[in-house]
């Protein structure tokens, strides 16, 4: 066996294969021209990388996506490696090729100085506990905005690429107050933000919309919202405010809501700071979420005491 980066013909049949799982709506031409338009981003191309486990004749027998990420933890900034997509062709299943590869990736990341794996879990969590990985268990909060007399007084606009400095700004600053989190640089919030308008641009019109709001002050961003629309919910991607109240976000919220007062707008869903609550806004405990949050220490005295839901921030738009 062999590990290799998924490159042509390795590549096609992970894709194809895979469609049916990971494809979000998309037909199989526009899933593969999503998978690949996400590596050709600037932060993409650095950190986002596809390898395969190939046997002798040259056939997948496992497949997975590496993640460079950079992650605040306990105080400091941490290398980290994210893995995900992990996918074995049916015919090569039950073989523990998965395991070899998830180890491999692993390893890799660990020399070059990765100092945490994580991974989201879609299968039997045991599957991953016994390669050394914690779960974390985070439940998904419903948003519910709180009605208001009229549109609130804030300059709420779309978000625009001289953004991207202090949307990161704020970003990095509200990871600080927090155990765990990712540490996002410019690029990296580029590509969360690209990466689902790709996927909006490959789906049918009207299937999902992506909207970058910003709360505007003097002469630069404050507090920012990155939301996804279906026709049957929202999401809350990411927010950020400068206030530690949260009071802008809750304000450019209830300006969404504003924007159509006839209809009924449902509560937007998503992940929210430990008790954060911006306060034009009611939380409430959804149900535990699907994809199971699991982590691995690579070096010694990280993660001596166990995370809980309490220690992270991690947004939807973190997920992958």
């Amino acid at each position: 066996m062999k590990l290799v980066p998924a490159e042509g013909p390795a590549l096609a049949q992970v894709l194809d294969e895979s469609h049916e799982i990971w494809s979000d709506g998309l037909t199989r031409a526009a899933y593969r021209r999503y998978n690949e338009a996400q590596t050709r981003t600037p932060w993409g191309r650095r950190h986002l990388r596809r390898f395969a486990l190939l046997d002798e004749q040259d056939r997948v027998l496992s497949s997975a996506k590496r993640y460079d990420l950079r992650a605040h933890l306990d105080g400091r900034e941490i290398a980290m490696v994210g893995i995900g997509a992990v996918f074995t062709p049916a015919a090569a299943r039950g073989c523990g090729h998965a395991r070899t590869l998830v180890e491999a990736i692993v390893a890799s990341a660990a020399r070059e100085g990765a100092e945490l794996a994580l991974l989201f879990s879609e299968i039997d969590p045991a599957y991953y506990e016994a390669l050394g990985f914690v779960q974390v268990a985070r439940r998904e909060q419903i948003i519910d905005i709180l009605p208001s007399k009229g549109a609130p007084m804030v300059l709420v606009r779309a978000g625009v690429e001289q953004d991207i400095p202090s949307v990161t700004a704020l970003a990095r600053s509200m990871a600080e107050r927090h155990r765990f989190a990712l540490s996002p640089s410019e690029d990296h919030v580029r590509f969360s933000l690209s990466k689902k308008r790709l996927l909006a641009g490959f789906l049918a019109p009207g299937d999902l919309s992506v909207e970058f709001l910003i709360v505007e002050e003097g002469a630069g961003a404050v507090a920012f919202a990155i939301l996804t629309v279906t026709r049957d919910d929202i999401v809350l991607e990411m927010c950020g405010d400068r206030d530690p109240t949260g009071a802008r976000v809750g304000a450019l919220l209830q300006s969404v809501k504003a924007r159509t007062p006839g209809q009924v707008m449902p509560s937007p869903t998503g992940f929210l700071p430990p008790g954060w609550c911006p306060p034009q806004v009611r939380l409430e405990r959804g149900r535990l979420v699907r994809e199971v949050m699991m982590v691995r220490p690579l070096t010694a005295g990280i993660l001596d005491a166990p995370l809980s839901e309490a220690d992270l921030l991690f947004w939807h738009g973190d997920l992958f």
